[in-house]
């Protein structure tokens, strides 16, 4: 057992070290294909390298996560966009912007084409196979509520995203990715509620970050 939990330790460092570095690179000289080829790495690399890892039910709904996500869900798009707005605002010292409606539509078409190259294969890489996978057996929970195995793959989630944009403030993904974590746990290992999550936090921030200048 130790033997194959080391092999997926050292398999799992590989693959984050080989994201972190594709993305960076992919990110910082704007290659053409990057929206293609980082969502395609997220799903490969794991299926490929490990074969242990075969996800199953992995994308279906669970009864079990659903009340958490819809609480949480509720309080996102009451209390958020005040804070949002009070922060950029009142302590940035930032701007309204005038909005039209195709500035508007074009935020919201963002929000959903990153469904597909951020959302959906981020929480199969970091939630379905770091957080269940590598770290599975790592259930101790922090405060009664964060799982190790949340804590240690948000540390990670929050890690690649600075590094691969070379910006320190990318790291607090590390706090919605632990709401990430915690919606797959709820669920017994499946995403569907992560990945909702992730889509609804990515469209909002699109749409705010709109209004601001």
């Amino acid at each position: 057992m130790e033997e194959k939990r080391r092999y997926r330790f050292f398999i799992a460092f590989i693959l984050i070290t080989m994201i972190s570095i594709l993305s960076f690179f992919m990110n910082k000289y704007r290659f053409p294909a990057r929206h293609f080829i980082f969502p395609a790495a997220l799903f490969l690399l794991p299926l490929i390298s490990d074969k242990a890892f075969r996800p199953k039910k992995l994308f279906l709904p669970s009864i079990k996560g659903l009340k958490l996500f819809l609480w949480v869900t509720v309080a996102t798009l009451v209390f958020y966009p005040p804070l949002f707005f009070a922060y950029n605002i009142g302590f940035l010292h930032r701007a309204i912007a005038s909005l039209t409606t195709q500035e508007l539509m074009r935020a919201l078409t963002k929000g959903l084409i990153a469904i597909a190259v951020a959302a959906i294969p981020e929480e199969f890489f970091f939630r379905g196979y770091i957080q269940e996978h590598v770290f599975a057996g790592f259930d101790k929970k922090i405060l009664k509520i964060i799982s190790l195995k949340n804590l240690f793959t948000s540390l990670l989630f929050g890690l690649v995203h600075a590094l691969a944009f070379l910006d320190i403030t990318r790291a607090a993904t590390f706090f919605p990715s632990l709401l990430f974590g915690l919606f797959t746990e709820k669920s017994r290992g499946r995403i569907f509620y992560s990945i909702s999550y992730h889509v609804v936090s990515n469209i909002l921030a699109f749409i705010l970050w709109t209004f601001i200048k």
